[in-house]
């Protein structure tokens, strides 16, 4: 089974998102081995996601401060 080790910063997810899609589109690819990279995708989704919100959730407070 694939692991995802999460943190990493997102423009390094985006890469591996790539590489994955990339992998993927081999026909030597077993249906096994998509799911596996499939998950990881999903995994690193989901990470990503958690990033992008904890941005968006410091960019609110910065603006909340400047408002004052």
């Amino acid at each position: 089974m694939v692991k995802f080790m999460a943190k990493n910063n997102i423009e390094e997810n985006f890469k591996e998102l790539d590489e994955i899609l990339e992998k993927m589109q081999d026909e030597e690819v077993s249906l096994d081995e998509s799911f596996e990279m499939y998950k990881k995708g999903i995994e690193i989704v989901k990470d990503s996601n958690e990033q992008i919100e904890k941005i968006e959730k410091q960019i609110e407070v910065l603006e909340e401060n400047t408002e004052e």
